[in-house]
């Protein structure tokens, strides 16, 4: 498993995103660096849970995270509650990604 930390223009409007099949953990690099901390534990989680329901990978890599980086986890809450965001977990949902 690696970690990229890269621009925001290569992973907006998302924080963070995993690729299962080269094991790679993307992060934006200009997120605050709690913020950065607890999308890289997410998505390092990501890369070895093997659920399919792609609603109870959310809530796992979450929590997983939360625990580790509960701060964290507050910040990234906050900085998601924005209509951008609102609308790409939506859009994540249906789509079932």
């Amino acid at each position: 498993m690696k970690i990229k930390y890269v621009s925001r223009k290569k992973l907006y409007p998302a924080f963070g995103e995993s690729d299962m099949k080269n094991q790679v953990a993307f992060v934006r690099e200009d997120l605050p660096k709690i913020v950065k901390k607890f999308v890289r534990d997410h998505e390092l989680y990501h890369l070895k849970d093997k659920s399919q329901n792609v609603l109870w990978r959310e809530i796992k890599a979450n929590i997983y995270s939360a625990i580790r980086h509960p701060l964290g986890s507050i910040i990234t809450l906050i900085m998601s509650l924005q209509p951008y965001r609102i609308k790409l977990y939506i859009q994540r949902i249906k789509k079932g990604k």
